[in-house]
């Protein structure tokens, strides 16, 4: 039993899923790391701008007092640290701030600053026995008066703000990443299911394809890739439907054409062995035509078949174009004569040169001269010309009355269509030659159409690529 492979669904949920997944965890890794390494920052701005305006109004309350000794006074330190840190915030925002709390970063700073005179006694604060993080100078008239240490917080020093805002920060980043994997979720379930639709219809419509339903249509919605598949899906489905009527259409012609001499050899035979008719010279020279005839139509239709499936070989070689129709003609001129057609050519006299199957090209102009001898109407004419130049070669068959209807002439080289809806054998073939000559121009990279003459008759114009002069 074969294990079911997942459905290309499922394939694009997770591929659209797991491009999401990566993205929000990569920007939510990123953003905490950037937040983190921001909020450092602001913290040591923070601390950088305090201890600024502590040194400058240090240095203004040493030009008051002439010394820095009365700092000495726990209260007057406070109401020193409450003044800088005031002035400090007030520079950082533009709005009033507010009142100083002693649970505040500037309060919690202060119990890191250290405060010596010129001769680096202490004032305020306490020495530790490792290096300051920072130490400014302070000065009054250009002379050294004392100098302020700063020194790093204790490694179990963990402030309340800082992990407070740590803790929002990943409570935030948290939800947020669930609810964008949330979306997410939601969004590839929907394009999934969106992407998948038409390759769906598709499918179910390849399968009623394959079982013979060439009616089944898609519709197309979009001009992207499944769109073009769609179209030419579409297009597909219309030219198997249109070889499917034209295979019916084959058989029924077919087994028409192939009817008429089979009842008639059948209709003889038995009149033979009834002893209506006896198998004398008349008798006999019918059957044989009879027989002529549904060997001729065989042999077209395998001629015909052999050409629709590009089984025929062409030996191209390069040959006198105006001398293989002339010599074709001339092998017709003594069938024309009874039938009381003039032939005429207007042929160059000098070379043309064309690069193609002889025997081929014969087959063609033989059948073009046996469709003018069953249809025009005698006494009658038929007009030969060919013409080259340096990009074509032009060859015209016209013949005289009766002609062909409009409606008539873009069906000419149809297999097995005939003028004649009542299909009379009298007026000659099955219409299977002009279709055996419209593959043979084909092969040879010309073209071949059918207008009206005016000799009132079907004018044949066949048109061939020039070959190089040798």
């Amino acid at each position: 039993m074969l294990k079911r492979s997942m459905g290309i669904r499922g394939k694009l949920f997770i591929a659209i899923f797991l491009a999401c997944l990566l993205t929000i965890g990569l920007s939510a890794g990123i953003y905490q790391l950037r937040v983190k390494q921001a909020f450092q920052d602001f913290i040591q701005q923070l601390e950088n701008t305090l201890t600024d305006s502590l040194a400058r109004q240090l240095e203004l309350y040493y030009a008051r007092k002439q010394s820095l000794a009365p700092l000495k006074n726990p209260e007057e330190w406070r109401t020193m640290l409450r003044e800088s840190f005031q002035l400090a915030r007030q520079s950082m925002s533009d709005s009033p701030p507010p009142p100083p709390s002693e649970r505040g970063p500037g309060w919690r700073l202060s119990r890191r600053l250290l405060l010596t005179d010129a001769r680096q006694q202490p004032i305020q604060g306490r020495q530790r026995s490792i290096l300051p993080t920072q130490t400014l100078t302070l000065h009054h008239q250009q002379q050294v008066i004392g100098y302020l240490h700063l020194y790093p917080p204790p490694e179990n020093d963990d402030s309340r703000e800082s992990g407070y805002f740590m803790e929002r920060l990943r409570t935030t980043a948290l939800f947020s990443t669930l609810v964008t994997l949330l979306t997410s979720l939601l969004i590839a379930l929907l394009l999934s299911r969106r992407m998948v639709k038409p390759i769906q219809r598709l499918r179910n419509s390849t399968r009623e394809l394959a079982n013979g339903n060439y009616q089944s249509r898609v519709k197309i919605q979009g001009s992207d890739e499944l769109g073009q598949l769609s179209h030419d899906f579409n297009q597909l489905a219309a030219r198997l439907q249109e070889n499917e009527q034209a295979r019916q259409q084959w058989i029924m012609d077919i087994a028409h054409e192939l009817r008429t001499p089979l009842s008639v050899l059948r209709g003889e035979i038995e009149a033979i062995q009834d002893g209506i008719s006896h198998p004398d010279e008349p008798t006999i020279h019918s059957l044989h035509q009879e027989t002529l005839h549904l060997q001729r139509l065989v042999e077209d239709l395998y001629h015909l078949s052999m050409s629709d499936n590009g089984a025929l070989t062409y030996h191209k070689a390069l040959l006198d174009l105006p001398a293989l129709l002339r010599a074709c003609t001339e092998q017709f001129e003594t069938l024309f004569q009874e039938q009381q057609l003039d032939l005429k050519m207007q042929l160059p006299h000098l070379p043309i040169f064309f690069n193609g199957d002889p025997q081929r090209l014969q087959q063609l102009f033989h059948n073009l001269l046996q469709n003018s001898l069953r249809y025009t109407d005698k006494p009658g004419q038929l007009q030969i010309r060919l013409s080259g130049s340096s990009h074509s070669i032009r060859i015209e068959f016209q013949d005289s009355a009766p002609g062909v209807p409009d409606e008539a002439l873009p069906r000419l080289f149809e297999r097995l269509y005939r003028v004649e809806s009542s299909r009379n054998r009298a007026t000659g073939g099955a219409g299977i030659g002009l279709s055996l000559c419209h593959n043979i121009v084909r092969a040879h990279e010309g073209r071949i159409s059918a207008t009206h003459a005016a000799l009132g008759g079907l004018c044949i114009l066949i048109e061939f690529p020039a070959a190089h002069q040798p």
